[in-house]
């Protein structure tokens, strides 16, 4: 028997859950992904998604089995290229780049920013009786119940699960509980991770330095920064492939660093990325950088395929962000205001025009606002894409002034 399943027989899947109820099906999830089937290795990787780390959330069964991915991570059967299997997924991968994406949003459920000591005084509120809180979870799990999405043929939950969804104490109790295994397992996965940095695959070496920078949030890690920070370092003045020199970028911004190298990189996106980090807030040479990239926003999306590490929606939107906190100028900042307000399909108005509306007009425009020539070619631009700020009747009579 090897090694791996000798470790699937020393968990309790049958007194674990996921997402979806009792996680007697882990083991079977686990050595599919490094079987010789390339659709259950899919299918696996799905699982882990959809049942293990449902929306971001962790369960009981989730520290035993990222556990054990970590381990898996070095298995050859891992090096597979498998097909994306959900509809936000980037295409094609390798299996190991797929997990380790996996491992980085496992690392961000568990929450490190909040202390264990705060987690421990909810895991076990000293005014709850723990054989009230057995009985509430033995109760919950023994109900046979799943929501059914047709109301016809609907039944209503169990009055045990009711009862254990409607007591917040006890689900605080729980979830705390739950962070707490997973914390156990971070140094694992960041073992793992750092492994992986070096790998002979771009899209293996990012997903794995991302992973190691989100488990450094655990103080336990903190000596080993430095090593990481070298690692990367060396990473991006290696590659040359500019997605991997910005993802890079962002990592050493998230770790604290100021990427000095990757800001005058040759691709605008590097040095766009390498500005965001909070570091350069007070450099006027990575304000310079935002705004270029920000004349052409259209462009800015379609440097890179795929979100980099720290991302969430689209590219311009970071950039933006982060010039509107540290702009305390109009003028300074127009051309990316300008560039802005030429979106359409992709401008989100609160994130992407409202914080430079609120620098160029702090109050409200009135007949008697005397306008700047910065605010008067905003507020033309502004117009003439459709986004007036105000009336547009008092806009347009401003103007005309």
């Amino acid at each position: 028997m090897d090694s791996l399943q000798v470790r699937l027989l020393q968990v309790d899947w049958e007194g674990l859950d996921h997402a979806y109820g009792r996680a007697a099906d882990a083991p079977g999830q686990l050595l599919a992904l490094i079987g010789d089937d390339s659709q259950a290795q899919s299918r696996a990787v799905g699982y882990l998604d959809a049942a293990m780390l449902h929306q971001g959330s962790v369960f009981s069964a989730t520290g035993p089995f990222i556990r054990l991915v970590a381990a898996v991570l070095a298995d050859p059967a891992t090096a597979v290229v498998v097909d994306d299997i959900l509809p936000w997924d980037p295409g094609p991968r390798p299996l190991r780049a797929a997990l380790l994406d996996y491992l980085t949003e496992f690392a961000q459920a568990c929450q490190l920013e909040t202390s264990d000591e705060a987690l421990l005084r909810d895991a076990y509120p000293v005014d709850r009786d723990e054989g009230d809180l057995q009985r509430i979870r033995e109760a919950a799990r023994a109900c046979d119940w799943r929501l059914d999405p047709d109301p016809v043929t609907r039944t209503p939950p169990p009055a045990a699960l009711v009862e254990a969804m409607d007591d917040i104490e006890y689900c605080r109790a729980m979830e705390a509980r739950d962070l707490l295994a997973c914390r156990e397992v971070i140094a694992d996965v960041f073992d793992a991770a750092c492994a992986l940095t070096t790998d002979s695959e771009s899209a293996v070496r990012t997903s794995a330095m991302s992973v190691a920078t989100y488990c450094l949030k655990d103080p336990t890690l903190c000596d080993r920064k430095a090593a990481l920070v070298a690692v990367m370092k060396d990473a991006a003045a290696l590659s040359p492939e500019p997605r991997e020199r910005a993802a890079v970028a962002r990592l050493l911004g998230e770790l604290g660093q100021c990427p000095e190298a990757l800001l005058h990189d040759e691709h605008p996106g590097v040095r766009a990325c390498a500005a965001l980090a909070p570091g350069f807030a007070d450099d006027p040479r990575a304000i310079r950088e935002l705004v270029a990239a920000l004349e052409a926003p259209h462009e800015v999306d379609r440097w890179f395929t795929g979100h980099l590490p720290g991302q969430e929606g689209r590219l311009h939107r970071d950039l933006a962000a982060a010039l509107a906190d540290r702009a305390d100028d109009l003028e300074a900042v127009l051309p990316a205001a300008l560039g802005l307000a030429t979106l359409s399909a992709t401008l989100d108005y609160g994130h992407d025009l409202a914080p430079f509306v609120h620098l160029a007009f702090p109050e409200p425009l009135t007949e008697d606002s005397v306008l700047t020539a910065a605010q008067r070619t905003f507020l033309h631009a502004l117009l003439d894409n459709q986004h007036p700020p105000f009336d547009e009747t008092l806009c347009r009579r401003m103007l005309a002034a």
